[in-house]
């Protein structure tokens, strides 16, 4: 499993998830191997594009007795680390927001609560979108925060935090909306050898069948891509994962 001193890697295994959840899997793997081993992400505000209302946990691997705790206290509203990583946009050390702010009674219980649960010490940073949609993580260790804020590893885990939130944010809207089609074996060979650049003659010769027959599969594509034209058709179907060319996968697609 790659670590965060090789962040094209660890994009690269992201990328290679067929499903939101195994994204966000790959994601608390590389974490962990990073030093930290709980991981939540959450929607901090309404979020009109996914049809969802603000959430803690959209996706998480913090203790579960934890999370039914934080959310039936509605803790969200109280949050320390949340209201600070709003507030600032952008990211944060959780020592820094302990020791820099002025918290209430309840701010103050809430992290002892975590504490007790195993949540010592971690990285929180938001997600900022269109028409004010704020997304967040909670990054956390079980074990105490080291003296020294390793700002180098924020770093990096914002840009892998970046792009796992796009590539989620984009699969759960085509599985909730069902906007993958379903094409038949045949369709998809017709994509694949295209993407791969053959032409409709040599796709015609590789499959066994007539020229006439792959236009007709192309105007089967084009209809449930929803698009006009080869090129669109292979770029859309790479990016929702119908087709993956030799010249775009990732090694993780070849174990």
């Amino acid at each position: 499993m790659p670590d965060l001193t090789d962040l094209e890697l660890c994009i690269e295994l992201i990328h290679s998830a067929e499903t939101p959840e195994e994204a966000f899997s790959y994601f608390c793997q590389i974490v962990e191997a990073s030093g930290y081993d709980r991981v939540v992400y959450s929607l901090l505000t309404d979020h009109p594009s996914l049809g969802l209302p603000k959430l803690h946990g959209l996706a998480s691997s913090y203790p579960e007795d934890w999370m039914k705790h934080y959310n039936e206290h509605e803790y969200l509203k109280i949050d320390p680390v949340v209201q600070e990583v709003l507030k600032i946009g952008r990211p944060c050390f959780w020592n820094d927001v302990i020791t820099n702010t002025d918290l209430s009674e309840d701010a103050n219980r809430l992290l002892h609560e975590g504490a007790d649960a195993g949540l010592q010490s971690g990285i929180s940073f938001p997600m900022v979108g269109l028409a004010g949609e704020v997304a967040g993580f909670a990054i956390a260790r079980s074990d105490p925060a080291p003296t020294k804020n390793d700002y180098d590893l924020m770093a990096r885990l914002y840009l892998l935090g970046t792009f796992f939130h796009e590539t989620y944010r984009n699969m759960y809207r085509q599985q909730k909306r069902g906007e993958i089609p379903q094409l038949t074996e045949r369709e998809h060979d017709v994509l694949l050898w295209a993407a791969e650049g053959k032409t409709d003659q040599e796709i015609a010769i590789i499959l066994g069948i007539t020229f006439h027959t792959v236009r007709f599969h192309w105007r089967q594509i084009f209809r449930k891509l929803d698009v006009k034209g080869r090129s669109y058709a292979i770029t859309k179907s790479i990016r929702l994962g119908l087709v993956t060319p030799e010249i775009v996968r990732a090694p993780y697609q070849h174990w």
